[in-house]
């Protein structure tokens, strides 16, 4: 039997909305939360009925494009926690997936968030909170497992929040020619690797 009219057009409703969200969340992340919903329908080229068709108002809009990119993000976890994976791999595999997602939001981006969305503002604290939680519980293996030595799995873990508050800096990687995957590609081989040339350093 084929699918019930009302199912049917539920689900047409319900990939019409995501479509909307995953727009939104570009739009917000290129030119901030501020615009109206009319200067946003417009600049979409939707009509504002077919955004309010979906979204009461801004806030329930902006609420709903960060929930989705948060699961996007969200993806790094499954990596991280596959065990079948070399212990390094799963953070280099992970983070750099973390990294580039996260990119796109710059400070002022997140800013304007806190600043004018504290509902929507709590589900990205959640989200940092979980991360950090998780990185912190891969450390800790990793120096059960003697992989790191004298090492703090939760300072391990700060190092790794201040490189993504840092990635959120755009203007500095901007201005000094610096891509995401550089930036992380530095912080990776720094923190696993060291960044001192042994033969150099014992010349001096």
């Amino acid at each position: 039997m084929g699918r019930k009219a009302t199912d049917k057009k539920r689900y047409q409703s319900e990939k019409a909305k995501e479509k909307l969200v995953i727009k939104a969340m570009v739009y917000f992340q290129n030119n901030g939360t501020g615009a109206t919903m009319s200067k946003m329908a417009k600049d979409l080229a939707m009509s504002k009925t077919t955004i309010y068709n979906h979204f009461k108002t801004k806030d329930d809009l902006v609420h709903e494009a960060i929930k989705f990119k948060l699961s996007i993000i969200n993806d790094y976890e499954s990596v991280i926690e596959n065990k079948t994976l070399p212990y390094i791999e799963r953070y280099r595999k992970s983070m750099l997936f973390f990294c580039v997602q996260v990119f796109d939001a710059s400070a002022t981006f997140l800013n304007d968030i806190e600043r004018d969305f504290p509902k929507t503002w709590k589900l990205i604290e959640r989200f940092q909170l979980k991360v950090f939680l998780n990185l912190t519980k891969y450390y800790k293996e990793g120096i059960k497992k003697e992989i790191f030595k004298e090492a703090s799995a939760e300072l391990l873990t700060m190092n790794d929040q201040y490189f993504f508050a840092f990635l959120s800096s755009q203007d500095f990687l901007k201005k000094n020619d610096i891509g995401v995957l550089d930036a992380f590609k530095q912080h990776y081989q720094s923190k696993f690797f060291g960044i001192l040339n042994p033969e150099k350093e014992r010349s001096f």
